[in-house]
This record gives C-alpha cells, sequence and structure tokens, in this order.
C-alpha cells in the first residue's frame, strides 16, 4: 500500500507542474478571448426602433424617406449584364480585365488558392505587362490563405496592391471590421458588383456537402454610377495607403463606348444606352451607427404591398426586421426567404439562423434553405420591380461591421432577371413549416442557442 507521505517523485512533480502550465494556458486564452468578445461588443444589446405609416413602394415618399434614412446617394446607371451560372460569372470578369486599357480596380473580400484564384493573375499581370494600371484591394482577413509568392508575382510586374486592415496591435479590435464588398470597376466605366470572391469555392468542389456550384449572381452597370462606385474603392484605397491620382477618375460618368462585357449573351434584357436608370448606392461603412443596411431593408419591407422577396445566406434578422417582415406578411405581403441549408461554409452561423426561423414561419412567411450548395446571393425584390442587389447579409455582421455596398432601384428587367433566379432556386429548396422547426434535433437546438450568444458578431 503506498505511503501517502512518501514524496513525490520527480518525474511525476515534473508532469504535474506541466499540466498546471496547460491548464493555466487554456484558463489566459479562454479569457482572452471572452474578453475580446465583451469589448467588441458581443454582449450588446442592437437599439431597436419603430417606422410607423411607411409609404407605399409606388409613393415618391419612399424614395425620399430611403435616402435621408440611409444617406442613399442618388445616381444613374445603364444595366449592361446579369449573370447567374458560377462560370459566367468568372469569365465576364475575365474578358472585361482582358479588354481594359488604362485602368483595372478590384476589391474583394474573399480569396483563396485555386485555379479561380490562378486565372485571375494571369488576367491581371497579362494587362500589366500591356501597360494598364491594375490596383487590387484585399481584405486582409479574407484573403489571408493566399501564398506571399503569388503577391509577388503580381507585384514583380508593377500591380499595386493594398490589404483592408492588418492586424495592428496599436488597434487589436478593429480587425473585427471586415471589407465584404465585392468590386470590379474597368478603365472608369464599367463597373461589376455581386456576391462572388476570387475562389474555387464556387465551383461547388471544395466541400463533400455541396453538389452543385454556388447559387449566386452578378451584375454590371455603365454610367454615372461608376463615378461614384470608383469613389467608393478609392476611399478604402486611401485608408490602405494606396495613392489617389485623380487623373484616372470617371470622365464625369459617360457611358464607355465599348462592346458589352459578357462571355454569353446577357440573361436579362438590358435598357439602350441612352435610358439610364436612376439608381440609389447605400454603404455601410464599419461603424456602431444605425445601420444605413438594416434601414433599407426595413423600409423595403414596410413598404412593399405585393411581394417581399429577400434573399442572404447568413440570415440572422434582428428584431427590427423580423417585425417589419411579420407586419408586411399580415398585411398581405408575400413573404419570402431563400437562405442557406446544411451545405454551408459556415456552420454556427446556420444553426443560429435556424433557432430565428420560429416567428416567422408561425406568421406564415415562406422561409426555403437552398439544398444543392451553398446559397450567396443577397438581394431585396419587392413589389414589381424594386431590386437591391450587391454585398449586404441580413445579419449583424452586414449591418455593424463591415464595409458593404448595394445598388438599388426600380428596374423591371432585373428585377424580372432576380424573380426568374428566385422560381428557379426554390425548385431546388426545401421549405420549411413550422412544424418542421420544432421538429428540430435538440443538438442542433442546443447549437443554435449557444451560437446566439454572440448573435452581434455573426
Amino acid at each position: 500500500m503506498p505511503n501517502p507521505s512518501a514524496p513525490i517523485s520527480s518525474e511525476a512533480s515534473s508532469t504535474l507542474s506541466l499540466w498546471w502550465w496547460l491548464v493555466g494556458g487554456l484558463g489566459v486564452l479562454l479569457l482572452v478571448a471572452l474578453g475580446y468578445f465583451y469589448l467588441k461588443g458581443g454582449l450588446r444589446s442592437i437599439p431597436e426602433h419603430e417606422v410607423t405609416n411607411s409609404p407605399s413602394i409606388d409613393n415618391p415618399d419612399f424614395v425620399a424617406g430611403l435616402v435621408g434614412l440611409t444617406g442613399a446617394v442618388t445616381t444613374t446607371g445603364n444595366l449592361i449584364g446579369f449573370w447567374r451560372e458560377i462560370d459566367q460569372i468568372y469569365a465576364a470578369r475575365t474578358d472585361a480585365i482582358r479588354r481594359a486599357e488604362q485602368l483595372v480596380q478590384y476589391e474583394t473580400y474573399f480569396m483563396t488558392p485555386g485555379k479561380r484564384a490562378d486565372a485571375f493573375a494571369d488576367a491581371v499581370i497579362d494587362r500589366a505587362l500591356a501597360g494598364v494600371t491594375v490596383q487590387l484591394l484585399l481584405d486582409h482577413q479574407g484573403s489571408q490563405d493566399i501564398s506571399q509568392d503569388y503577391w509577388r508575382r503580381l507585384k514583380n510586374v508593377g500591380i499595386e496592391i493594398h490589404f483592408f486592415r492588418q492586424p495592428d496591435w496599436r488597434a487589436p479590435l478593429e480587425y473585427n471590421s471586415r471589407s465584404h464588398r465585392k468590386l470590379l470597376i474597368i478603365d472608369g466605366e464599367q463597373i461589376f458588383i455581386g456576391g462572388a470572391g476570387i475562389s474555387d469555392y464556387w465551383d461547388g468542389t471544395e466541400f463533400d456537402h455541396d453538389t452543385a456550384p454556388w447559387l449566386d449572381f452578378e451584375v454590371a452597370y455603365e454610367g454615372e454610377i461608376v463615378t461614384l462606385l470608383q469613389g467608393k474603392f478609392w476611399q478604402n484605397w486611401a485608408y490602405t495607403g494606396g495613392t489617389v491620382d485623380l487623373s484616372q477618375f470617371s470622365k464625369n460618368g459617360q457611358v464607355s463606348q465599348t462592346e458589352t462585357p459578357q462571355a454569353e449573351p446577357p440573361q436579362v434584357d438590358t435598357p439602350q444606352a441612352d435610358s439610364p436608370q436612376t439608381l440609389y448606392i447605400t454603404d455601410d461603412t464599419s461603424t456602431l451607427n444605425e445601420s444605413p443596411t438594416r434601414m433599407l431593408v426595413q423600409l423595403s419591407t414596410l413598404a412593399a404591398q405585393e411581394r417581399l422577396w429577400i434573399g442572404s445566406p447568413y440570415f440572422v434578422p434582428d428584431s427590427n426586421t423580423t417585425h417589419a417582415m411579420i407586419q408586411a406578411q399580415e398585411n398581405g405581403v408575400d413573404v419570402r426567404v431563400l437562405t442557406m441549408g446544411a451545405a454551408t461554409d459556415k456552420p454556427m452561423v446556420h444553426w443560429a439562423s435556424r433557432e430565428l426561423y420560429g416567428p416567422l414561419l408561425r406568421a406564415g412567411i415562406t422561409l426555403c434553405e437552398y439544398q444543392p450548395s451553398m446559397m450567396h446571393a443577397k438581394f431585396i425584390l419587392a413589389d414589381d420591380d424594386w431590386v437591391s442587389t450587391g454585398s449586404a447579409n441580413l445579419d449583424p455582421r452586414s449591418y455593424f461591421h463591415n464595409d458593404e455596398l448595394n445598388v438599388s432601384g426600380f428596374h423591371a428587367p432585373l428585377a424580372q432577371a432576380v424573380e426568374q433566379f428566385v422560381t428557379d432556386a426554390i425548385a431546388d429548396s426545401q421549405c420549411l413549416s413550422y412544424a418542421d422547426w420544432q421538429a428540430r434535433p435538440l443538438l442542433e437546438r442546443l447549437a443554435g442557442r449557444f451560437a446566439l450568444l454572440g448573435k452581434n458578431l455573426l
């Protein structure tokens, strides 16, 4: 029988000491993580407000309220392309880049190694060698998997590269705020805006649960809107230390006379070049002020009279958004939400999102989860022709943490294209009932409730 008073051997003492160091180290890491979560506002309550007596979308006061409450910039532009197949999106971008004569500017959040990144490198290097100025603005967090060799290859031919919000020990919490925009500008004359990053993820081959390419689309414009969005690009370019050469600025939004950039014929009828559409640019810029994007969603929801179709992969609505959607449904509006299903790159967000379905489903709102792969498109489609597309999701991250860009307007051809996009997507989706939601597994419920503890940072 061992003697309890016997001295502990040196080997046992070393093992015990090691365990204490491990436990202590994990404890410190946990405290740091909790401290970051707390200091960044993870427990902060999002202010709620009420909007009453909202004018309908066909009432001129709707636009006046939208501009006033969101700070939206009014402009004009011509729709020159709409692509909904992943191969077409990348081909349209590449074709436009290869035909650039003076300037290529590109801002994106997400970029990973693979064939899409390699094809992009080939395209911009070709233009740089031809004397075209190429400026790339990459979010540091979203592009950190790209190797330094890749960036050196681009820099060696004169391509200018800046990273948005690199880690800074003097302001570490700022790293939580990202640039989520996807913006391609060609010669200051054409603008491409959508949801797809530069990654093989969109081909649907990186995750076992994907059985098809990701669901997304891209829109292209020319006209006055290019001038304003080029300015938005240069705001972040200047923030990262880039040189803003105003001689490269779009010439008063003049319509380019070059051929429409497309890999195949556009999937939407575009207006004639002499009939620009009025458009509204809404952007969030990483602040904790009231979110223009949240207000855009709420005003569009309350103004809808017949139809409100919303697409957001990361669908984490706050109380304001939820109440507005339920109010619209109770007023007889056809409210539908298209979001991601189990085929997702962020399961934690999916579980949190599902925990918030209950009140919407109980109110009779149609809520559909896309099944073949990741659903990544972001849009608002209200009544006949009010449509908003861009980079923003319906979640706290897009509302309060990210730089986002959305373009909205009364645009029947684009609305028809998005309508067909949604109709086809819903045919490949699982549309849930309230009973389905109540029957979800216990482990999923627990995971969702745990995820919602950090809802403000999702």
